[in-house]
């Protein structure tokens, strides 16, 4: 097809745009088109599938609403083009250049006629082999982008540039942003669930309201974005192999009684928002670990060591946790719901009780505005503890040790208390 070709149809659709009687909307569908310069054109709602536009220069299109499905446009620069609404599944990518670019609503849903494989994206036809495709938009340009409420789920972005983009309420569900770069991207509201940002650059990334679920975010500067508000626990999985051997090896040394495996020692590991859900982690050494935001629901901890552990935020609700060392931890906010606090009997070397017991320690803690509603905290070591701000309702504390413990602001109803004196 020749330019001249092309330019009869664009006066074409430019007619039919105007609805006025002699125009007709564009179909360049599989057309052979890279390298052609399509820029400041009006390109609204053209039926462009399966068209190859490798290479083309489409700076400043209206490509708004355009059918775009499995077209190839592999370093194409679409440089502040509009593609709202735009159907783009499975439409090669890689390489194209979308800075500034409008793609608020866009389609980038894997297509049918597109494969993943290691080399990119190409087309796949009836020997597919029954895979289900996948856009890939890998080592694209899409700095500053709208990509606001778009759906890319599945999609390939291993090291895209989008930094400063606009993804709020986007769906990225189980996208893979290997190596991407989000920095001072705005990720408010999306829909992150299972995607992979394994060395993500995310300084000043905005995630607020987010749902993280599954996200695996190995490698990646947690502490340089926002994530209030965010539904987010890391799988074990994110913190590498060391991690998740020592646990294995941890739960060998339970189930064996220490004749296999060993104990667990994390101490000082920077673990936060991990989530540890129903894992026995009794008598492990995490001493000093940062958990801020870990999600340790129904977890055993008996005698495990967690002083000076920093437990911001921290969800622990229906954990069993006698025995355990709180002692100097920072568990601000963090809610221990329902949450087993007590004592643990003490045993002798022929495994038989000696009368005496071995109590939760959460000695000169900072439990600021902690949540221990329905918690069992008997004989609970509280000496020098902040409690200040925290609900402590329906809480058993009988025969708690509360020497100088800060209640100022807490709320004792229904509460369980040892006797003055």
């Amino acid at each position: 097809m020749n330019p001249m070709e092309v330019e009869k149809m664009l006066a074409r659709h430019r007619e039919w745009l105007l609805k006025r009687p002699r125009g007709a909307r564009l179909n360049l569908s599989l057309a052979d088109l890279q390298g052609y310069d399509f820029s400041g054109a009006d390109l609204r709602a053209a039926k462009m599938s399966g068209t190859n536009l490798s290479r083309s220069v489409l700076v400043e299109t209206n490509l708004s609403e355009a059918d775009l499905f499995a077209a190839n446009l592999e370093r194409a620069d679409l440089s502040r083009s509009d593609l709202t609404k735009a159907d783009l599944r499975g439409a090669s990518m890689r390489g194209a250049t979308l800075a500034g670019a409008r793609l608020m609503g866009v389609d980038f849903r894997g297509g049918a006629l597109m494969q993943a494989s290691d080399d990119g994206v190409g087309f796949g036809g009836p020997n597919s082999g029954g895979k289900k495709p996948k856009a890939n938009t890998g080592g694209a340009d899409l700095a500053e982008a709208n990509l606001r409420g778009s759906n890319l789920t599945g999609s390939n972005m291993n090291g895209v540039n989008l930094a400063g983009a606009n993804l709020s309420r986007a769906n990225l569900t189980k996208v893979s942003l290997r190596k991407a770069n989000l920095a001072g991207a705005d990720l408010k509201g999306a829909c992150l669930r299972g995607v992979d940002m394994t060395m993500c650059l995310i300084d000043g990334a905005d995630f607020q309201g987010a749902d993280l679920k599954g996200a695996i975010l190995e490698d990646v500067d947690m502490d340089s974005a926002n994530f209030t508000g965010a539904e987010l626990f890391v799988d074990v999985s994110s913190f590498g192999d060391t991690v998740a051997g020592i646990l294995q090896e941890h739960e060998k040394w339970i189930k064996t009684d220490g004749r296999e495996g060993s104990r667990a020692d994390l101490a000082g590991l920077n673990m936060e928002r991990i989530d540890l859900t129903g894992k026995d982690l009794s008598g492990a050494n995490l001493k000093g670990a940062k958990l801020a935001g870990a999600k340790l629901q129904n977890t055993t901890l008996v005698m495990t060591d967690l002083s000076e552990a920093d437990l911001t935020g921290a969800n622990l609700i229906g954990a069993l946790a006698n025995g355990v060392n709180l002692a100097r931890a920072i568990l601000q906010k963090a809610i221990f719901q329902r949450a087993q606090l007590g004592q643990v009997p003490l045993r002798g070397p022929d495994g038989k009780p000696i009368g005496r017991f071995w109590s939760a320690s959460l000695a000169a803690c900072d439990a600021t505005e902690a949540d221990f509603s329905d918690a069992l905290m008997k004989g609970a070591n509280l000496i020098d503890a902040k409690l200040n701000k925290a609900k402590l309702i329906n809480t058993n504390l009988t025969d708690a040790k509360m020497v100088n413990t800060d209640l100022n602001g807490a709320d004792l109803t229904g509460a369980q208390m040892p006797p003055q004196g």
